[in-house]
């Protein structure tokens, strides 16, 4: 499968031509787990699902404010959500990308949160878990 691939650690942009398969994407990015964000037009960012929780030194940004830690990849998608080949071309990406040195800009920790759920799992209450976790975790 064709993708870009976004080389933080290198701090560079290319193309490459990757398995279709989750160990392939795992070896790629160099990870255990990841996370998929839609971009729209029928494409996704592939990161690092854990790369906050590691001793990264280099992210990126991708035309926004958002700071991705560690390498990514992007690919096309298809309606029924599976991967394809990257459609766009290399430089609407490469010419987007900011490399962020984590070590000079580290990003702040990750907040975890949890809900706990009293009395039966009725609608009422699983919405009163919900907020009082927001509560929570809006005041870390």
């Amino acid at each position: 499968m064709k993708a870009i691939f976004i080389n933080a650690n290198e701090q560079k942009v290319e193309v490459v031509n990757v398995e279709n398969e989750l160990h392939a994407i795992y070896k790629q990015l160099g990870c255990d787990m990841i996370q998929c964000i839609d971009i729209g037009e029928n494409h996704t960012v592939i990161v690092d699902e854990e790369a906050r929780l590691k001793e990264q030194t280099w992210g990126f940004k991708l035309a926004g404010p958002t700071v991705i830690a560690g390498n990514a990849l992007i690919v096309g998608t298809m309606p029924d959500g599976d991967f394809a080949d990257c459609q766009a071309p290399l430089c609407l990406f490469s010419r987007n990308v900011e490399f962020v040195d984590l070590t000079k800009h580290p990003l702040p920790p990750p907040k975890c949160g949890f809900a706990v759920i009293e009395g039966d799992l009725t609608e009422e209450n699983i919405e009163k878990a919900r907020a009082a976790a927001e509560r929570d975790y809006n005041r870390q």
